[in-house]
């Protein structure tokens, strides 16, 4: 099915779910739309296709914006993600497009030049693929956190990951880029292999992704006290390829501070106890429920889905 919202064409995979209902966990998902990507925050000039781009201007498929000297912009997905454009880069937004089987957002961009920070995140029910081409090489990740300079002159590009995996595809290898490394390819040459990033550039790239927000790959400690609290960490990647063994750890906070059970539902009818967890999925999309109960008798929930693909390129 294909739709046209606010002038861009959105490409539907299926239908849409409009509500699925967990069972034991007594709440519901819904299914999300392509994401609208907008201009949350504009310094200096800074154009669209050659045209003065404001704070809340909606970026449309095939859209083009440039970042003069001392510039800089933002750009949000109304699902989370976000970019933000340095000083004299060129970006372009190919497309975004939502799967609705597989919930799925896929987001196309081209960086013609200059230098970008992208936290590709979206809600946990949901599931995120950026894919930047860089000289006609392209460079994907789901739901990492990573800054990427293309020096177009010498056809040179950078990658430094401070969270998640970043996939670069040369044509004759594929290279993986994990947290706190960086690489250096150049356009037809060699394929480089990756390697720690200097403390100075890791501290400044945090630094950058503290200001932008929260990061959905950050296991913070929960606090005590107040009602029983419970999330999900451990799962440093949601997609992954056919069979794929996944890592959780049940992060507990408040409460009686005694907990009775610890249990997991792994979505394919498996489940297991205790507050840590290692599951084997198979090729399909599950929702993962960690149900936490204290002396006390409170119970609470979290949930976080896990796609699993023949092969993700992830």
């Amino acid at each position: 099915m294909i739709r046209f919202i606010n002038g861009r064409l959105i490409l539907l995979l299926g239908f849409l779910f409009c509500c699925n209902v967990l069972s034991g966990a007594g709440s519901a998902v819904y299914a999300e739309d392509a994401s609208i990507v907008r201009a949350s925050q504009v310094d200096g000039s800074v154009t669209v296709n050659g045209k003065p781009l404001k704070d809340g201007d909606i970026i449309q498929r095939d859209d083009r914006i440039a970042t003069k000297e001392k510039s800089a912009a933002i750009l949000t997905w109304s699902n989370g993600s976000m970019v933000e454009i340095y000083p004299e880069t060129s970006l372009v937004l190919k497309g975004v497009t939502f799967e609705g089987d597989n919930k799925l957002e896929k987001s196309l961009l081209t960086l013609e030049r200059g230098r970008i920070f992208t936290k590709a995140q979206t809600p946990e029910h949901i599931f995120t693929h950026f894919e930047i081409s860089v000289g006609n090489t392209p460079v994907m990740a789901q739901g990492a956190e990573f800054a990427l300079k293309y020096e177009e002159p010498e056809k040179k590009f950078t990658i430094w990951s401070i969270l998640g995996r970043v996939i670069v595809e040369t044509g004759t290898k594929r290279i993986r880029v994990d947290d706190g490394q960086q690489v250096i390819l150049v356009a037809g040459g060699s394929p480089g292999t990756p390697g720690p990033m200097p403390d100075k550039t890791r501290d400044a790239l945090t630094k950058t992704s503290k200001r932008l927000g929260g990061s959905l790959l950050i296991e913070e400690e929960l606090s005590s006290g107040g009602p029983l609290k419970a999330k999900i960490g451990g799962v440093r990647n949601r997609r992954g390829s056919a069979p794929y063994t996944v890592q959780f750890k049940a992060i507990v906070g408040g409460g009686s501070g005694k907990i009775k059970s610890i249990r997991w539902d792994f979505g394919d009818g498996e489940s297991a106890q205790g507050k840590n967890a290692q599951h084997t999925f198979t090729q399909g999309v599950y929702v993962v429920v960690l149900t936490v109960e204290d002396e006390d008798g409170q119970r609470v929930t979290s949930q976080v889905s896990i796609s699993v693909e023949i092969d993700c390129s992830c």
